[in-house]
């Protein structure tokens, strides 16, 4: 019997594929086919609260463009012709929602990234997805400002594009704890002006308790005045916590923030006229 997927499984092996896994997603409400670009774990952050083993610092190295091509028509063809929904998708989330963009680092490093998102949009068109399937990019934003990275999210709006952009606190001194890089809240924002100006672009943050203490008043008053003031920039804000053990050591004591802590941050962000959408 073949393993159903589900929302506490998000491995990058599925089959024989090295570049394309499928998921349950709870942000996506059914099947979202996901590219990994960062197959030596590489990434030029260190989130706390990531659940990639062996993760480094880095780039990822170059892509098989060959073969990620035919990985995804394969896949795609499976899930639009075949019974791949039905043998593998748990009743209720039997959709298939988008093509992302994600993985095991920072998708925005790769040398390829451009071509792969040429090769999404080929076969977008080849199997007419049209608007009934997104192409999503979750990303830190950290490469927003190359030119390259640029033309790829021209790319992403022109097939049904959206951008998830990673902010997980308001302060500098907040990013460096949750995110481990040092970086200016101003370049955060232009980053994300400049997402903004070329696709659709949401905001996803990621909240969870310390050693089962949840983040301070302080913390969520900090990120919801930063976000506050990008407002007229996105479409939204994706709130989630961790539905996995996080694979760092630093993540060691991390737990899912209460029912209770997401509904009160959700509630902060919407009285300033922001959509919310929160997963725990």
């Amino acid at each position: 019997m073949e393993k159903i997927l589900t929302i506490a499984d998000h491995s990058r092996y599925f089959k024989n594929c090295t570049y394309i896994y499928p998921v349950v997603s709870r942000r996506s409400n059914g099947i979202s086919l996901g590219i990994n670009l960062n197959l030596n774990n590489a990434c030029n952050w260190r989130c706390v609260y990531c659940q990639v083993d062996g993760l480094i610092r880095g780039k990822p190295n170059p892509i098989d463009l060959v073969k990620l091509e035919f990985e995804l028509d394969q896949m795609l063809d499976w899930i639009i012709n075949g019974t791949f929904i039905q043998q593998f998708a748990p009743i209720g989330l039997r959709r298939f929602n988008d093509i992302c963009l994600a993985g095991n680092g920072e998708p925005t490093l790769s040398v390829d990234f451009v071509a792969v998102c040429e090769i999404i949009a080929k076969l977008r068109l080849k199997y007419q997805l049209a608007g009934q399937v997104k192409t999503i990019l979750i990303t830190n934003g950290s490469e927003m400002h190359k030119l390259k990275v640029q033309s790829g999210l021209r790319l992403i709006a022109e097939n049904n594009g959206e951008v998830w952009f990673k902010i997980d606190r308001g302060t500098q001194l907040g990013v460096q704890n949750v995110n481990q890089v040092s970086l200016s809240l101003s370049s955060v924002v232009q980053h994300l002006k400049t997402s903004a100006s070329l696709c659709f672009t949401q905001v996803q943050s990621c909240w969870f308790a310390i050693g089962k203490i949840e983040p301070s008043l302080v913390e969520v008053e900090e990120f919801v005045s930063l976000v506050a003031s990008i407002k007229s920039d996105i479409s939204g804000v994706l709130l989630y916590s961790t539905a996995r053990n996080p694979a760092l050591a630093e993540g060691a004591t991390i737990s899912q923030v209460s029912e209770l802590f997401m509904l009160n941050l959700k509630a902060k962000l919407e009285s300033h006229g922001i959509k919310v959408k929160s997963y725990l």
